[in-house]
């Protein structure tokens, strides 16, 4: 009686845990090929039917060793629809949950690139997203500097950036163009100073040099024209400098120059070969 007692639970045991063992199996694979499933549907770029597969497997199968990829991937597919301010708080998300995750570095990169494919291609409107883009990136490069995609980074952040400088010039060349001096210097001014290998600098050099010869500061106006020639040899402004400066000499040899206590501004940047 005692052993056919002991027979049956240790049978019952057997299947209890045979039971649990399928019942996680059917879990797994279940998982698995949800996962499998979203991703075929991101491979295809149906992007919104991927958004919503991959937020069943997050649903469904929170507890799953691979739930960061899930996570990403999802971020990822609100990237490829262009959703890009929806993106962005989802790879944060995987960030802030799974701080060990192999992703993390990619997740960051990521943050950084929607801020970037955010932002209007025409400089003239407002880019709030590639200031953005530009601290996402900078931090990205700083926080993880053996990233697979840090050229990438380097890449985009130096495309941000001459996209802001463009900005700002435009801005100091428009205030020229309708007469207001005082805000025009500034602007360029400060473009050569803080970027002086941008591709505007020897514009930028030009409109000074006009803007300080009609202020009559021909000392300054010629130094400008100066560097310019010097700096950059194979400008289109380079012809147009070198006649200027010759009209800047002879006003400053016929008579007393202006300008003599004005800050000239200097470009470092080495000559062209």
């Amino acid at each position: 009686m005692i052993l056919h007692r002991i027979g049956i639970l240790t049978l019952g045991l057997t299947l209890m845990l045979a039971g649990c063992a399928a019942r996680q199996a059917t879990v797994s694979t279940g998982a698995r090929g949800q996962y499998d499933l979203a991703m075929k549907t991101y491979e295809r770029h149906h992007y919104t039917e991927a958004i919503l597969e991959f937020q069943k497997v997050l649903y469904n199968y929170p507890g799953l060793s691979y739930v960061d990829s899930v996570q990403f991937w999802f971020a990822m597919s609100y990237h490829g629809g262009e959703d890009f301010h929806l993106a962005i708080p989802e790879f944060r998300r995987l960030i802030t949950n799974f701080p060990n995750s192999e992703l993390i570095d990619d997740a960051a990169f990521m943050i950084g690139k929607s801020y970037f494919d955010a932002a209007p291609k025409n400089v003239g409107l407002d880019q709030t997203d590639t200031e953005n883009a530009i601290k996402e990136l900078t931090a990205y490069l700083e926080d993880y500097p053996n990233s697979d995609r840090r050229h990438e980074g380097e890449f985009l952040l130096s495309q941000a950036i001459e996209k802001m400088v463009e900005k700002q010039f435009r801005a100091g060349r428009q205030y020229f163009r309708m007469g207001n001096l005082v805000s025009s210097r500034i602007y360029l001014e400060d473009v050569i100073k803080e970027h002086p290998e941008a591709k505007c600098i020897p514009e930028a050099l030009y409109l000074l040099a006009n803007i300080d010869e009609k202020q009559k500061h021909y000392v300054d106006a010629r130094d400008k024209l100066t560097n310019l020639i010097n700096t950059f040899p194979r400008s289109e402004f380079f012809a147009k400098a070198g006649k200027m400066k010759a009209k800047m000499e002879e006003k400053i040899a016929a008579g007393p120059a202006s300008g003599v206590g004005q800050d000239s501004v200097k470009v470092t940047q080495q000559k062209s070969e």
